[in-house]
């Protein structure tokens, strides 16, 4: 090859390779950026620090007449007296009259039957003589029974059984047609008027017990392991819709859950329940304040600490997220006091407004509220 043809081809190469080395040169160096932080999540928070607290566990319970009981007619008969102090409402005590039926049918059949009761006792007499006499005469081996008097005597005496027991029977009822309370009482209503015919089985009075009013009381399956413990020294306060206060006492726990609501049940008692005015009546609902014995290391948290389940969501010292479970024992409009199932003496940082997102070791930024609570003991 002829060095002017290689000369051009070595010129262009070398041209190629100085532009690479250039461009090389010249290239600008990455600059790479800056790692940035990674953003913690903001949570606000408070400091929390257990004491003694004696909680109240407000519910809604049903007032309930104490023994129920309908006084009927006990025979067909015209009412003869009525008291003038038997309307609906009125105190009566156990033997007071409230009304008395006519009688002359009454003691007719009183007569009757004592009639009945003598004649029997005649014809029980009669067969006796004659077995006497018939003994005498017969052979007791060869005699049968019939001969002897025997089942005729046995007749006589069931015969005058039945008569004593009707005579018992009319004298009751007679006894019955004086209408008086079976004891200390309240009448709940009245169904008779004076004068009025009034047939057997007619409701007459509707009575109640005076001195006692029982309040059927559903308590919540979460509520029910902090109340049960200490019944024995729980104080009760009972609150009408009128703002009147009584006192209560627990009369037994109920063998059947709600029919409602299928919870259990508490049946307490009030005493005199009728004596105030106005009194707690009957089929009424009523605030039922339980004050339980005092529990210690209980905290006080906002309401909004506590999650759907009823768990609490707290700090750990590495700004780490944890979710506890407590024992709620009560709360009120604002505020909610639990009991932690782990170390509960151990003050605690928790979060206010936990969200449906949060997950437990996930580090976040607490941010500290002032939490509005009473610096003083908490004791009531």
């Amino acid at each position: 090859m002829k060095i002017s043809k290689v000369v051009p081809i070595i010129l262009g190469l070398s041209l190629i390779a100085c532009s690479i080395v250039l461009i090389d040169a010249l290239e600008t160096e990455q600059v790479q950026p800056p790692k940035k932080a990674a953003l913690k999540q903001p949570v606000t928070v408070i400091q929390t620090a257990s004491k003694a607290h004696r909680p109240t566990i407000t519910l809604l319970g049903t007032t309930q007449a104490r023994w129920p009981v309908e006084m009927k007619a006990p025979a067909t008969a015209k009412l003869l007296w009525l008291a003038e102090k038997s309307e609906p409402g009125t105190l009566v005590k156990q033997g007071d009259i409230l009304a008395t039926l006519d009688t002359t049918h009454l003691k007719s059949q009183l007569t009757q039957a004592y009639s009945a009761v003598k004649q029997a006792e005649l014809n029980l007499q009669r067969e006796q003589h004659e077995q006497t006499v018939a003994l005498k005469m017969l052979s007791p081996e060869r005699s049968s029974a019939y001969a002897r008097h025997e089942p005729q005597i046995a007749s006589a005496k069931a015969e005058l059984m039945q008569a004593r027991e009707n005579y018992t029977s009319a004298r009751q009822h007679l006894n019955d047609a004086t209408v008086s309370a079976p004891f200390d009482a309240v009448i709940l209503s009245r169904d008779i008027s004076p004068g009025q015919q009034v047939e057997a089985g007619d409701v007459m009075f509707e009575l109640a017990a005076s001195d006692s009013l029982d309040i059927r009381l559903p308590v919540p399956e979460f509520q029910w392991p902090v109340i049960s413990p200490g019944l024995e020294n729980t104080l009760i306060q009972i609150t009408d819709r009128q703002g009147q206060q009584w006192s209560a006492s627990i009369r037994h726990i109920s063998p059947l859950a709600d029919s409602d609501s299928r919870q259990r049940q508490l049946v307490l008692a009030v005493s005199q329940p009728y004596q105030k005015n106005p009194g707690l009546l009957p089929n009424q609902q009523v605030t039922v304040d339980i004050i339980l014995a005092i529990h210690n290391a209980v905290s006080e948290v906002p309401l909004s600490s506590l999650t759907r389940d009823g768990q609490v969501w707290t700090v750990d010292e590495n700004d780490q997220l944890r979710k506890e479970a407590v024992t709620l024992l009560e709360e009120n409009q604002h505020h909610a006091y639990i009991v932690f199932e782990e170390n509960p003496d151990r003050p605690r940082t928790v979060v206010t407004y936990p969200l449906l997102s949060m997950l437990p070791g996930t580090e976040v930024a607490p941010e500290h509220a002032e939490l509005e609570l009473a610096n003083k003991e908490i004791i009531r």
